[in-house]
């Protein structure tokens, strides 16, 4: 005995993988559903394939963005040392994953864990980063080799698009772990 998907009936299986009873109506609204679901599938490959590399990347920083808020979640900020709210930003949260060498200075840096940390807005972004503070706090929790190895690090890097959607999902998958550590 198998289950309709439409109508939840049970009924007698004729074919190999039926999936509904032979009601002209259960079969039409099958049909329809297959015919959605096989369209949305094609428009998902078809929005993949004109993806740029610039959007992989903004994935990926999304990503790891996201994470590095939740595994900073009860420090204070980086640069002032504050946990207190502030207002809400521009992007919705109140505070930003703050990169002590900025994404334009040293874009191949952008993915590096010991540079990047959780940053209220206002030090972030009106106050151009407080990179003064930034690094002695950044000397605390990080120790001074591994803050002066980022700041000696000029090897240019390039990121593949298989790079930035393992990136993209690895960091989704953290997210998804603290998210659990954290409830």
């Amino acid at each position: 005995m198998a289950r309709c998907k439409i109508c939840k009936t049970k009924f007698n299986a004729k074919y190999f993988l039926q999936k509904t009873c032979l009601n002209p109506v259960c079969l039409a609204e099958w049909a329809k559903q297959d015919r959605e679901l096989k369209q949305k599938k094609s428009d998902k490959a078809r929005k993949e394939a004109l993806k740029s590399a610039g959007d992989y990347i903004k994935e990926a920083q999304a990503s790891i963005n996201k994470y590095i808020r939740l595994r900073d979640k009860n420090k204070p900020c980086v640069s002032c040392g504050n946990n207190r709210e502030h207002k809400i930003g521009l992007s919705g949260h109140r505070y930003d994953a703050g990169h002590y060498r900025s994404r334009g200075s040293a874009g191949h840096l952008r993915f590096n864990l010991f540079n990047i940390h959780k940053q209220c807005v206002k030090c972030n972004r009106e106050n151009s980063g407080c990179v003064v503070e930034y690094r002695i706090e950044l000397i605390n929790r990080i120790g001074l080799d591994r803050v002066e190895r980022l700041e000696q690090d000029n090897e240019p890097r390039k990121f593949t698009i298989e790079y930035l959607k393992r990136v993209k999902s690895i960091f989704n998958k953290r997210f998804r772990l603290y998210e659990k550590k954290f409830r």
